[in-house]
């Protein structure tokens, strides 16, 4: 390796960690707001929170999980399509589900490595697994923006996210010249696989369950919230989308803690209230990290069955 590859090598590794210090610094001074806002609001806040049906929060935990389970299903379709190896689709979910509670470890990442390592031991390569990383963000941001058109022109997001707007104008594009790229890629490395007529199917397919993941979670904050008919389905659609949106491009944020709530206090305090807006972020927040334990000891547990039932067909 010559010395400007080394150097161009150092200058990407320190970007990087410029960008992580950034997003956590971000995710800091989002928490910080919401605490000041939650003591400002003070007994309101309390009493919003006490307002919060069980029986909505149960049924808004049901809906996260199953969407978490449809994107550990989308993840399992790209890992296929990327490799050579004709790979089991459980242990690839198995291992996105595990992974769940990785992603709140400061640096955003670990999860990310958690599921590289899991498919690797599947026989999973490594560029195969760049590839479906690769298009795992270009979807979801695609199908998130798709959602967020309509509330993204909020001037309240230009103060709090300036490149939101670019970003969800963009992303749909982004999918199309993916999918185009794959194709490029794989003609010039003789992957027939990665012909554009036989990923345009698995893509489309995950491309919806995506989709359906951001309508269940728009429909677990809906189901928090005492005045569901506060906003129309696509609203809460658009605003879930958007904050979700913000805190996965968001480096060094883990899980977008702080900065999903501040997007979602934002967009829905106008209509519900302050103190009703913050409660509910707030308890979409332990929502979604109650489901993401769950996922994860579901995870562990087929973990401990598959392994259970290659070991009797070993033994065979």
């Amino acid at each position: 390796m010559d010395d400007g590859a080394v150097q161009a090598t150092l200058n990407r590794s320190r970007l990087q960690r410029a960008a992580h210090l950034a997003g956590a610094v971000l995710c800091v001074v989002a928490l910080v707001l919401l605490v000041r806002r939650g003591l400002a609001l003070g007994d309101a806040l309390g009493e919003e929170l006490r307002r919060i049906p069980l029986g909505g929060f149960a049924l808004a935990l049901a809906a996260y999980v199953t969407g978490g389970l449809l994107l550990a299903f989308a993840w399992s379709s790209l890992v296929r399509i990327g490799s050579s190896a004709r790979l089991r689709r459980t242990p690839l979910i198995v291992g996105h589900l595990r992974s769940q509670l990785a992603k709140y470890l400061p640096g955003n990442v670990f999860h990310l490595a958690w599921r590289h390592l899991a498919a690797r031991r599947e026989g999973a390569g490594h560029r195969a697994l760049a590839l479906a990383l690769a298009l795992e963000t270009v979807l979801l941001l695609a199908s998130a923006a798709i959602l967020a058109l309509g509330v993204v022109s909020d001037p309240r997001i230009e103060a709090l996210a300036p490149w939101a707007r670019a970003l969800v104008w963009t992303a749909p594009l982004l999918a199309l010249l993916a999918w185009i790229g794959i194709g490029l890629v794989g003609r010039r490395a003789g992957q027939e696989r990665l012909a554009p007529r036989r990923t345009a199917g698995p893509l489309a397919t995950v491309f919806v369950l995506d989709l359906a993941f951001f309508f269940t979670a728009a429909l677990s904050l809906r189901l928090l919230c005492a005045q569901p008919d506060a906003f129309p389905l696509s609203a809460w659609c658009g605003w879930l989308a958007l904050a979700w949106a913000v805190g996965y491009v968001t480096p060094g944020a883990p899980a977008g803690l702080g900065l999903r709530e501040a997007v979602l206090a934002l967009g829905l305090a106008p209509v519900l209230g302050a103190a009703p807006a913050l409660a509910l972020a707030l308890a979409y927040r332990l929502v979604t990290v109650i489901a993401d334990a769950l996922l994860a000891l579901a995870g562990f547990a087929m973990l401990r069955d598959t392994l259970s039932r290659d070991a009797a067909g070993t033994s065979a």
